[in-house]
């Protein structure tokens, strides 16, 4: 019994420690639900970083951590709640089987206080019969005195004859006998019987100590069997909690794959505006750059044609001398010495690029060539040459926010769900005919493991498909509430990928 009570002690302090436990646990948990709520009140008060996205995907993570924590706790909760429930029913079969003993032993004190009342009787009627017996042997004796016989050896003397003292003395010796078996019995039934009412008393005792014994187990028990539904109580309580916070985990996990869905979608939509930015600043710069060759171009054949004239110019002077009279002026020839300048050819480096003809330099338009890549997929059934894994995404991305969620659906203008999405989007390449439901999609095309994983991947799932997009994320029909969009494909197992 007293083993009993530590064992109960040491289970009461060792669960009080689990309780201060859980209270800390479910505390921190609160907060740290708390924080990211409070953190994305501002993610989206400036543009979309990939450093956002990594924060969102960390916090998915520690969510998923703390999801994971708070299972393990509920399983345990769980096996106390049935360690706890295994216990509770072995007290109560215990108090069953004390209270079926303390029954069987109060029966057992009822039938000695019967056989003590039928002993009292027997008793009574024995002592009653030796005084009734003790009465008649005094009436006897009393009736012998009054006629005379004083006493037994009178009886003898009076004898006539020796014969008729040997009757007489075996007539005293019979009465005598009788009377002295008659007290010894009676006696010994006295006694048997005060003897038996004491071993009655004492073997009733015993079993009322007994009783009161069971009675004091059956209240331990009773009381242990309290303490015991009390802890179940707050194992259940306990429960109840986590599963509400594994619940709400579960939400802010979906609501973060929503954020970090659009923070990628919108961060997607900058980089390519930022890349289109991009593009058109370099085809400007290289517009200007041209410009600018065209006319230093121009302006390099503009000298050259002005020092192309004025070195013809000093050669034609000499026919121009009409008069012979001005040879007496020796003096008056400077152009002579100007004739070095002349033969010196005006930057003779720079010729290769005088023999360029200008007007090709003046086309700046082939720059504008890399419209065509940016070009959608959709330009037309079946465009097989040009196909990819990224053909497929670069297509479909198209219809992320714009295409609804329809169960069953398969068009690509009215809606799809999931399967019919796949499907709808490997028709349009001429990829497949008809459709496939989900589980249908796990033996389509070539089978990949899932982390040589590439852009344009089928992924299965349990119940879902779609697409992989690259850097972890899911492109498929999520739902009604969302239509087409990105999630993590890690949300769940995977059960295979599928290469077209």
């Amino acid at each position: 019994m007293a083993e009993q009570k530590t064992n109960r002690s040491e289970r009461k302090t060792k669960w009080d420690a689990r309780r201060i436990f859980v209270a800390v646990i479910a505390l921190s948990m609160a907060l740290l639900m708390i924080l990211p709520l409070v953190s994305n009140m501002f993610l989206y008060s400036h543009a979309i970083t990939q450093e956002d996205i990594d924060a969102l995907k960390q916090q998915k993570r520690s969510l998923a951590t703390q999801q994971s924590e708070a299972q393990k706790v509920l399983d345990d909760l769980a096996e106390q709640e049935n360690s706890a429930m295994e216990r509770l029913a072995a007290i109560e079969e215990e108090i069953g089987l004390l209270s079926d003993q303390i029954n069987a032993t109060q029966d057992i004190i009822d039938d000695y206080d019967t056989l003590i009342a039928q002993t009292k009787d027997e008793l009574a009627q024995a002592q009653a019969d030796e005084e009734i017996y003790y009465e008649r042997f005094l009436e006897r004796v009393r009736a012998m005195e009054e006629e005379g016989q004083v006493s037994y050896w009178e009886i003898m003397f009076q004898a006539s004859s020796f014969s008729d003292l040997l009757d007489r003395f075996s007539f005293v010796n019979d009465v005598m006998k009788y009377d002295n078996d008659m007290m010894d019995n009676l006696e010994a039934a006295r006694l048997a019987v005060d003897t038996a009412e004491q071993k009655l008393e004492e073997e009733q005792a015993e079993q009322q100590e007994a009783r009161d014994q069971l009675e004091q187990e059956r209240a331990e028990q009773e009381q242990a069997a309290e303490e015991e539904q009390a802890i179940l109580d707050e194992v259940l309580a306990n429960e109840d909690l986590y599963a509400d916070q594994i619940a709400a985990l579960s939400a802010q996990q979906e609501e973060l794959v929503g954020q970090i869905s659009d923070a990628e979608a919108q961060y997607a939509a900058e980089q390519a505006q930022k890349a289109l930015e991009e593009q058109r600043r370099k085809e400007e710069e290289e517009r200007k750059r041209q410009e600018e060759e065209r006319k230093r171009q121009e302006e390099e054949e503009r000298r050259r044609q002005e020092e192309e004239t004025q070195q013809s110019e000093p050669a034609e002077e000499p026919n121009q001398e009409p008069e012979p009279t001005q040879e007496a002026e020796p003096t008056q020839e400077p152009e002579p010495t100007q004739e070095p300048e002349s033969t010196q050819e005006p930057e003779p480096t720079q010729e290769p690029e005088s023999t360029q003809e200008p007007e090709p330099a003046q086309k700046p338009e082939p720059t504008k060539d890399p419209e065509p890549v940016q070009t959608p997929v959709d330009s037309g059934k079946n465009p097989t040459a040009s196909f990819s894994g990224a053909t497929l995404v670069s297509y479909a991305t198209q219809y992320v926010g714009t295409l609804p969620y329809v169960w069953g659906g398969t068009s690509l203008e009215t809606g799809a769900d999931c399967s019919g999405f796949v499907s709808a989007v490997l028709r349009h390449y001429g990829l497949m005919s008809g459709r496939l439901t989900s589980g249908g999609f796990r033996s389509f095309g070539k089978a990949v493991s899932v982390e040589n994983m590439q852009v344009g991947d089928i992924v299965c799932y349990s119940g879902h498909v779609g697409f992989y997009a690259g850097n972890g994320q899911l492109l498929s029909a999520i739902g009604t509430g969302r239509g087409i969009g990105y999630m993590s494909v890690y949300y769940k197992p995977i059960l295979a990928v599928r290469r077209v």
